[in-house]
Order: structure tokens, then C-alpha cells, then sequence
């Protein structure tokens, strides 16, 4: 088991001092073993960076039990999530999500942090920070949404992979490479296309869940790339010298009525036949699938919510692959 002490508690010079501070002494035994004292003090700046079922086990257990235990002692907020990631990572790799919400958490050492996980050869995420955002920003069309542990809120719904957003806003920083500098200025796009989307059908975390297809990690990232593929077009610097944020998002929530406007619902709360769509195949499904849907509205002939049916996403045939 693994436990650290943060730099926050005092070490003192025996274990009477203890009593009633957040501190703790050391005392040597001999033959190479040394006494640790602390009191409940310490309780809100300890924690466990390996071992927490082994310890739940424990607690079941009537009677004291012998555990091997790895002590850090005043380890600054920097070192304990490095120690975290690397410690897990030997024996069982940290959940990619799990590392992403761990920068997220420690937003003010994110760059530090990046750079000593670089140097233990684990590469750590991009976006975190502004995942964490879009989950936690009232104003932004996924609160609440995100699937991860960082979304502790209790009437969130855990929907959106994190990986769909980083694939959407990587999509925009390739397209627009003077959103590389200012990450708000990519996130401002990504709110502006999908806070028109989810406008459309009145989407939010409480009924996001009756929207399947377009909760889909494929779909956020290829109506995403679509969008931001035509925006690329519209903002050609041989045409124009005007930057995609010129317009505070305008002309990316035009982009993204355009693209979805008229889609029935329906096109959207009836799940998909077709399965296994993330998939650089099924994206293009996806895509074709959302073309088809707008040439069969421009034909009429038949209600909406009727010619979803025909769209080959709904096709009996099973996954992409067969």
C-alpha cells in the first residue's frame, strides 16, 4: 500500500507534539526501523495513491492485519499525481479517461505535471482541462454530460466519451491553426456547432439519453469535422482575411443549422441498426448516412420522420463490417 502526506503537515520533534496538530514525528527503533506517530489531524491531507481495496478488504476483516506499507512524507501536490499515474501504470495501465480527469483536477500544475509524466514515457492527454470545462461550464452544451469520474454532479448522465470531444476540438486546431494558441478560442467553435445542434432538438443532460445516435462518439466527432470542414472553406485566407472567431461563433452555428436542419428527431432516438461506427468506415457512414437524410428531404415525397427508415444506418445488416 501505498500512502503520502501532503507538504502541508508539520514533522515534529517527538510524538508528544502531536497530540492536536496536523503533524506527525519519527523515531528510530534500531535495526533499520523507524516509528511513524500521527494523529486524526492528518486525516484531510492524506492519501492513498496505491492500495484503496486493499484497505476496504481490511476493513471487513474482525482483528488487525500486517500490511508492507510505502510512506511519502511531505509530497507537494505535483509529485502525488505523478506518483499515481506511475505507480498504476506498472502493473495495470491508468484508465485513459482516469488520467485525463486527473490533470483536469489539477489544472494549476497541468503543465509541470505533463512534463514529468513525458519524462516516465506516459504520454498524457491535451484537452483534459478543456473536457473538464464542457462538463463543468453551465453555458457549455455538454454540463453534465461527460463520461467520466470528474463528473461527479448527481443529476449528470455519463454520455459523452471524452475522446469524442478531444477528436472535435483537434479538428478545429488542424483547420484553424490560430486556435492553437488560445484553447478557448477552439472551445468557443465547439460550443457555438453544438450548442445549435442540441438547440434544434432540445437537448440537454436531463433527456440526452433519448438521443442515442447523436450521443455516439462518432457522430459528435464527424458532424463536428463536417461542420468544421466546411467553415475551412468559408474561411480560406486566399478569400478572406477574417479569423473563425471573428464573429464570436456565428457563422459555426450557421455551419451546424445548415448541416442538421430539418433532420427529424427521429433520425436520432431510433438507434441504429448498424453497429461498430467508430470506425473510420463507420464515420463515413455516419456522414453518408446524413447526406442521404437531406437528399431525401429535398425530394419529398414522403414524411420525415417516414424516410428515416431508408436511410442505410437503419439497414438490418448488422455491424459496418459485414
Amino acid at each position: 500500500m501505498t500512502i503520502a502526506l501532503d507538504d502541508t503537515v508539520e514533522r515534529v520533534a517527538q510524538a508528544a507534539d502531536v497530540d492536536g496538530r496536523k503533524a506527525y514525528a519519527l523515531e528510530e527503533l534500531g535495526d533499520g526501523l523507524t516509528r511513524i506517530t500521527f494523529g486524526p489531524e492528518v486525516r484531510g491531507s492524506a492519501f492513498i495513491i496505491d492500495g484503496q481495496h486493499r484497505l476496504k478488504g481490511m476493513s471487513e476483516v474482525d482483528g488487525d492485519v500486517l500490511v508492507p506499507i510505502c510512506l511519502f512524507i511531505d509530497l507537494p501536490t505535483i509529485e502525488r499525481a505523478f506518483q499515481f499515474v506511475t505507480i498504476n501504470n506498472k502493473s495495470h495501465k491508468v484508465p485513459t479517461s482516469n488520467l485525463k480527469s486527473l490533470i483536469a483536477n489539477f489544472e494549476a500544475i497541468e503543465s509541470p505535471l505533463k512534463a514529468r509524466l513525458t519524462q516516465a514515457s506516459i504520454t498524457a492527454p491535451q484537452f483534459a482541462s478543456a473536457v473538464d470545462v464542457l462538463n463543468e461550464d453551465p453555458e457549455s452544451p455538454f454540463h453534465k454530460m461527460v463520461d467520466w469520474v470528474n463528473n461527479r454532479h448527481a443529476d449528470g448522465v455519463h454520455l459523452v466519451p471524452p475522446t469524442a470531444l478531444e477528436n472535435s476540438l483537434r479538428a478545429i486546431v488542424r483547420a484553424f491553426p490560430e486556435t492553437r494558441d488560445d484553447e478557448g478560442d477552439a472551445l468557443a467553435v465547439l460550443y457555438a456547432i453544438w450548442k445549435q445542434v442540441f438547440g434544434l432538438y432540445g437537448v440537454t443532460f436531463a433527456n440526452a439519453g433519448e438521443f442515442p445516435n447523436l450521443m455516439l462518439k462518432a457522430t459528435i466527432q464527424k458532424v463536428s469535422e463536417m461542420v468544421v470542414d466546411k467553415l475551412r472553406s468559408d474561411f480560406d485566407p486566399a478569400f478572406t482575411t477574417d479569423p473563425v472567431m471573428g464573429d464570436n461563433g456565428s457563422q459555426a452555428a450557421r455551419t451546424a443549422q445548415a448541416l442538421v436542419g430539418g433532420i427529424p428527431s427521429e433520425f436520432w432516438t431510433q438507434p441504429w441498426t448498424l453497429k461498430s461506427l467508430d470506425t473510420s468506415a463507420g464515420r463515413a457512414l455516419i456522414e453518408e448516412g446524413i447526406r442521404e437524410m437531406k437528399r431525401l428531404l429535398r425530394e419529398g415525397g414522403e414524411p420525415p420522420a417516414d424516410a428515416v427508415r431508408r436511410v442505410r444506418l437503419f439497414s438490418p445488416a448488422g455491424n459496418v463490417d459485414d
